[in-house]
């Protein structure tokens, strides 16, 4: 069976893949017994990533070159508000060839804003995907990401997603505003092993 990432992955590197997410993002204090939680309600392990974001400066919105194994590298914009709340993104993503080479360029050209590493782990769990990130100098996170479909109104993947929050038992008081880019730069400068990515 092909997942949606999967499926995602192709389209992007067949050319630029465009679409509308409805998400959100929450610190976890105790990830395990959320990760309990989610897979007695239903939540299908997919995939274990190890990604670097490497997000540049002097763009509207946000770019960044994530370089993940497994998987393709990808080049990836997007824009959504910052609001500690579900949120609505539009994405623009394309798959990577290897050895593209795209780093030092966009560095040189942008420059860079900041370089987010994690470990992330994916779910599937009633048509959304859920993320529990294990970020560098950040800590635990869980994101939910669910693309707006034809025929559902965005209003109600806004409110599946905090009901969905509550069933794993996490307050919406830890929901965050930003991006792990972000939460990062307030933190201060990130240590040089950020940066390496075997």
């Amino acid at each position: 069976m092909v997942t949606r990432e999967e499926a995602e992955s192709e389209e992007a590197a067949a050319g630029a893949l465009r679409k509308s997410l409805v998400e959100l993002k929450a610190r976890l204090d105790f990830p395990r017994e959320v990760e309990e939680r989610l897979k007695a309600s239903g939540g299908r392990f997919q995939s274990t990533l190890r990604q670097r974001d490497v997000y540049f400066l002097r763009v509207q919105g946000r770019l960044k070159l994530r370089i993940q194994r497994p998987g393709q590298d990808q080049l990836v914009w997007y824009d959504r508000l910052d609001v500690a709340d579900t949120k609505e993104s539009r994405i623009v993503l394309t798959a990577l060839p290897p050895r593209h080479g795209l780093e030092p360029v966009l560095s040189a050209a942008l420059g860079v804003r900041v370089v987010v590493s994690k470990v992330r782990r994916v779910f599937d769990w009633r048509g959304t995907r859920v993320h529990l990130d294990e970020v560098e100098g950040l800590g635990a996170f869980l994101e939910f990401e669910r693309t707006i479909d034809p025929g559902v109104t965005s209003a109600t993947a806004h409110s599946e997603l905090r009901a969905m929050l509550r069933e794993l038992g996490i307050s919406l008081n830890s929901l965050q505003t930003g991006s792990y880019s972000d939460l990062l730069r307030s933190a201060g400068p990130p240590r040089a092993s950020v940066r390496e990515f075997p």
